[in-house]
């Protein structure tokens, strides 16, 4: 991954080496690319030939989330709530660290900020053709799309994955802490019965600012361009 901004980025009331982002990105895509290799020894399936693009680029996501939780030197904590917002809560300045005798729903909106992780492979152009597991360079629009749940989502981590010799990988990381609810479309509630969750998505504003933030990518695969 080359860095282009070697800086801290600030949240709420932390700070983080964008160093130890990009260690984290680097052990996903290494976890990435020998979860085939290691599923190939246990059963004559290619896990990434059976799992969805939005469950994939979900499980990217929370691969990136447990391996910044991880080498945050206690900075960060996984959010113990599944729906808890932000993904990554900030413990610096937290002294009593024994989580489990917290309130319930303490962490649904955790009080003392942190950082939210979203990841994306980019829109499909109309009328693309598009095979699975190949390379989507060329073939998405110049403007990517994040989702989230939350209007008010900031502090914001945003990835950026395709495949690599057929391989899902981080390819580029952004962040926006300057995000505001008019960066994100008006939240979509699911029709009853749907197993899916209410979203919202990134404007152009949204993206811009994104795109302003970026702290590294993946070279010698031909996006240098397109970041």
């Amino acid at each position: 991954m080359k860095i282009v901004n070697p800086q801290k980025i600030s949240y709420f009331n932390g700070d983080l080496s964008t160093n130890l982002i990009v260690e984290a990105a680097i052990k996903v895509n290494q976890k990435l690319a020998s979860a085939q290799l290691d599923t190939a020894k246990e059963v004559p399936l290619d896990i990434y030939d059976i799992i969805d693009l939005r469950m994939l680029s979900g499980l990217i996501g929370e691969m990136f989330i447990a391996e910044l939780s991880s080498i945050s030197q206690g900075k960060l904590l996984k959010n113990p709530d599944i729906d808890g917002y932000p993904d990554l809560c900030d413990i610096s300045n937290i002294k009593d660290k024994d989580f489990k005798n917290y309130p319930f729903n303490y962490f649904k909106a955790y009080p003392h900020g942190g950082i939210e992780i979203k990841n994306t492979f980019g829109v499909k152009k109309p009328k693309t053709d598009l095979k699975p597991r190949e390379s989507r360079l060329g073939k998405i629009q110049k403007k990517l799309v994040w989702k989230a749940h939350h209007q008010y989502t900031n502090n914001l981590l945003a990835l950026h994955s395709d495949y690599i010799s057929n391989i899902p990988q981080i390819i580029g990381i952004y962040y926006a802490n300057n995000l505001t609810v008019s960066d994100w479309t008006i939240t979509q509630k699911p029709k009853e019965g749907s197993t899916m969750t209410s979203f919202c998505q990134t404007e152009t504003s949204g993206f811009m600012k994104i795109k302003q933030g970026l702290i590294c990518f993946k070279e010698g695969i031909g996006y240098e361009h397109f970041i």
